[in-house]
């Protein structure tokens, strides 16, 4: 099968997102698939490190730098844009895919290029078809509703309020749109589709698959020691100042937070009365990342927003460590709540110290949980999901031949 991947941006832009469309992108290829990518961001090589050929038709949009935050990470907007959409129609003519996989805002120019000549899947990684922020987060709460007026009286330091609400209008008239071209989506987690299934006409169309990854090659060791590992942004929604203001109440020299993809120098608006046992790595990634993983004892994922699908979780049980991790969101869809790690209330950092206190105070139960964790991570490694997705391919290619047939007569 030839699959044209379409993703907001492609490594080596950082970002969970792009990570996954490269780790299907391979995995395909490694099955025998046919793969090529369309992405957003500036021009770069034009095939990847696996071989996998990749297309940057950049924006209309980036003639308007000063619509984005970043200048050097363009989004796409959430309608089509015309640059975009041309630069896939172009790579489709020249591919003929079979299918076309979207990841991201990107979905609309993918939808709009394929113009039912080819069967259209959709992923939803958060929640950017409810939300102009993608993470519906209303405050410190998640938003029960989801886009609308209400968008305009929303707070938060992700957009102003002018670009809120061109966001919040345009995906009013782009979504049902969408809804109306896609075959199939793919929703990473079961809060993801419940959310969405309201805004499909048809909610059959919506199959949850988690995200995936390559699992180590060792096996886990036994968890040892008292850091407990934090692995993300320093971003409000990701939930560090929580993990902060909880440390405080973990009993003295019981833990040792370690805190990567953040720098010593960019926490400091949010460490203000931290304890001094927190160490800061910076950005890591491969090995370096994945000896921070070994080094932990317990992993924490404390977000106030609804997670979709963390990919920090999934390492964690990969490597075989317990996760205390927030009760919200697609989370405890990855974490059983007593058996793989412990589930909290959301912004309390009350709650997670204890969590935290209970685990490493109890060695025994903490290298049960370590146990369990790594039986687990087989339900998410590559070899088991790709396959599921590939299912989905096939199907939105049979749910689609009738329909073009029809068109015809």
């Amino acid at each position: 099968m030839k699959v044209l991947l379409v993703s907001d941006f492609y490594p080596p832009a950082p970002g969970g997102l792009e990570a996954h469309v490269r780790r299907l992108a391979h995995a395909l290829r490694r099955t025998g698939h046919t793969v090529a990518v369309v992405a957003g961001g500036p021009a770069r090589a034009p095939v990847d490190d696996d071989g996998v050929a990749v297309h940057h038709p950049g924006l209309s949009l980036d003639r308007l730098p000063a619509a984005f935050r970043d200048s050097a990470h363009p989004f796409h907007p959430p309608w089509p844009d015309h640059t975009f959409q041309c630069g896939v129609r172009r790579v489709l003519d020249r591919f003929a895919a079979d299918v076309v996989h979207a990841h991201g805002w990107c979905q609309f120019s993918a939808a709009a290029a394929a113009d039912g000549r080819v069967p259209v899947v959709v992923t939803l990684h958060d929640y950017g078809l409810n939300c102009p922020k993608k993470n519906l987060l209303r405050g410190d709460a998640e938003c029960a509703r989801g886009r609308g007026v209400r968008c305009l009286r929303c707070r938060g330091d992700e957009q102003g309020a002018t670009k809120r609400a061109v966001l919040s209008g345009a995906l009013s008239r782009a979504v049902p749109r969408l809804a109306a071209r896609a075959d199939r989506f793919i929703a990473v987690s079961e809060h993801v589709a419940r959310r969405f299934r309201d805004t499909a006409p048809e909610p059959e169309r919506v199959v949850v698959i988690p995200n995936f990854l390559d699992l180590p090659d060792e096996p886990s060791a036994e968890p040892t020691g008292s850091q407990v590992l934090f692995v993300g942004p320093a971003t409000r929604h990701k939930g560090l100042s929580v993990l902060l203001r909880a440390l405080p109440q973990v009993p003295s020299g019981l833990a040792e937070a370690v805190v990567v993809g953040v720098s010593a120098a960019d926490a400091v608006p949010a460490v203000a009365g931290a304890p001094a046992a927190v160490r800061y790595m910076g950005r890591l990634t491969g090995e370096p990342l994945w000896r921070r993983f070994r080094a932990a004892a317990v992993v924490v994922v404390p977000s106030i927003w609804p997670e979709p699908c963390p990919t920090v979780a999934l390492e964690a049980l990969a490597f075989g460590r317990p996760v205390v991790a927030s009760r919200i969101g697609g989370l405890p869809d990855l974490i059983a709540d007593g058996g793989t790690g412990l589930l909290v209330p959301p912004g309390d950092p009350a709650a997670l110290a204890a969590a935290i206190t209970t685990l490493l105070s109890d060695r025994r139960l903490l290298k049960a949980m370590a146990a369990a964790a790594y039986a687990s991570a087989p339900s998410f490694a590559t070899t088991a999901v790709v396959g599921r997705i590939e299912a989905v391919y096939t199907d939105a290619a049979a749910a689609w031949r009738p329909r073009r047939a029809g068109r015809r007569r």
